[in-house]
């Protein structure tokens, strides 16, 4: 982080053309740059729990989440029942299941042996229990032990997960195709002797595959021994304390992170399970952070407080050409906006999403089936929001204040409801970068909206015009906001951001 006297030497740049800069202002500015040291904080309001990190790379930044994170205060096997109120409730009430989505199972009721999907749920060890010989904490380690329909986890056995070949007879999958098990893809490079693998949705894929980095990094002093029975496919009794797992399936969980990046629902499980057990799972907390361990970043510094992994919510990525929507922009939501080849209907093929997703400028919208078994639609003029469908708006370096949607007729007066806000009728207000809206628990049937016309703040000057460099040296490469999301431009507040000599410093812009 840059000194003071370097940040001063930026400020007395600012405007010098046309400006003075005022001596209270000025005075501020001091002020809020003599606390920078204070402002450090992890992302999630995690505060200065990683920073032990600080600075690390590669494998020595492995052990230094691993000493961060390591002996978990688990709950007891029988607790985790009780927990899992906290850690898996679903947006509907019932219990989020990871292997099935037609469940609708009571957070904290009985267990019992599956007969078939949907009559029970239980207890799954994402990495088998048998592999660890069900020793503590593993056994109730939170992180790993996931609700799951019991019928569905007892077809997927003690069996590693992998991707199942296609259109195979020797592959089953449950009711509506969410899990697969059956013989593996050629191409994964697993040894012969595994002939039977477990996929799970692609919605859920990162989870899993952030569950075995978690494990990985919070038992790497003894994943190694993680080799009972079918476990030796899947860790290696000769690897290391930074790689314990096998080629493949190192392979896979870096695939699948990436594949499907953490969302809000990975993220409220992380704090919940923060609760429960007082640890946390750093790469859900730093997308992309197994990048900064095993992969292309290996060698940059982690920075716990100004992280240039993947942002959350900034589907901008590196991108700075991305324009902002400005104060209004309408968006039709239709197979036209979300690129799909949808006419009606979600098609009920196994390969067919989950969700759809558009954007436009530097919004994103996510239409998602949601926690149930429910239907999807979309055509050419609209979609259908059916019962725990979930409708996600999220903005890039800015916020929204209003959104208007436009139903179509036969919505008899079907209501909305909102993550946060307020809804009248179909107009919400508030002030977020993140809404997510669903048909009001009381409603059936569906409501048809044809589109959306979001509303950001009146933009007002920031009170910087421009910065004029000290040298050619030192110019703005890139700006992003203090929770970590890149944006085009410097706007009101304070700014990290990074000069392309490589210099990283916090700047404040006022009115």
């Amino acid at each position: 982080m840059a000194h003071i006297s370097q940040l001063l030497c930026i400020f007395a740049a600012i405007n010098t053309r046309t400006q003075t800069m005022k001596p209270r202002l000025l005075s501020v500015i001091c002020l809020m740059l003599a606390s920078v040291a204070l402002w450090a904080q992890g992302p999630n309001q995690t505060g200065k729990y990683y920073r032990p990190a600080d600075g690390k790379t590669g494998e020595e930044l492995k052990t230094a989440l691993f000493d961060i994170i390591r002996e978990p205060n688990v709950v007891s096997y029988d607790g985790l029942k009780q927990a899992y109120v906290k850690t898996d409730t679903r947006a509907d009430g019932y219990l989020r299941d990871f292997y099935s989505d037609i469940t609708q199972y009571v957070p904290g009721s009985d267990m019992a042996a599956g007969q078939y999907e949907g009559y029970s749920y239980n207890r799954e060890h994402a990495v088998c229990q048998s592999w660890f010989k069900s020793v503590s904490p593993m056994y109730s380690d939170i992180v790993m032990v996931i609700p799951t329909d019991g019928y569905i986890n007892s077809r997927r056995n003690d069996n590693p997960f992998g991707e199942v070949v296609t259109n195979a007879a020797n592959v089953n999958a449950s009711q509506t195709g969410y899990s697969k098990w059956g013989a593996p893809k050629a191409d994964l490079g697993q040894p012969a002797a595994v002939t039977t693998v477990f996929e799970p949705n692609d919605e859920v894929k990162g989870d899993i595959a952030r569950i075995y980095l978690y494990m990985a990094t919070c038992y790497q002093d003894r994943a190694t021994k993680f080799v009972n029975g079918k476990g030796e496919h899947v860790f290696n009794a000769n690897g290391t304390t930074y790689q314990p797992l096998q080629q493949w399936v190192f392979n896979l969980m870096m695939k699948w992170s990436k594949q499907d990046p953490v969302d809000e629902v990975e993220r409220a499980r992380n704090n919940a399970v923060k609760e429960v057990q007082g640890n946390r799972n750093p790469f859900v907390d730093y997308p992309g952070l197994e990048d900064y361990i095993w992969g292309d970043k290996k060698d940059k510094p982690f920075s716990y407080d100004y992280y240039e992994g993947v942002k959350q919510g900034d589907d901008m990525g590196d991108d700075p050409d991305v324009e902002p929507i400005g104060e209004m922009a309408v968006i039709p939501l239709n197979n036209t906006f979300f690129d799909t080849t949808w006419t009606g209907a979600r098609p009920t093929g196994k390969g067919e999403p989950t969700q759809i997703v558009g954007k436009m400028g530097n919004v994103t919208v996510t239409y998602a089936k949601g926690t149930s078994g429910q239907s999807m639609y979309c055509n050419n003029t609209h979609i259908r929001l059916y019962k725990y469908n979930l409708l996600t708006f999220r903005i890039t370096g800015d916020e929204f204040t209003k959104i208007e949607f436009k139903v179509l007729a036969n919505a008899n007066n079907k209501q909305l409801s909102a993550s946060n806000g307020t809804m009248d009728g179909y107009t919400w207000t508030g002030e977020t970068d993140e809404v997510v809206f669903k048909l009001a628990d009381t409603e059936n049937g569906n409501m048809q909206i044809g589109s959306a016309t979001v509303y950001t703040p009146k933009k007002e000057s920031a009170g910087i015009e421009t910065i004029t460099p000290t040298t050619s040296d030192e110019r703005m490469e890139a700006v992003y906001t203090m929770d970590g999301r890149r944006v085009k431009k410097l706007q009101k507040g304070v700014h990290i951001v990074r000069m392309n000599n490589g210099d990283v410093m916090k700047v404040l812009a006022t009115n």
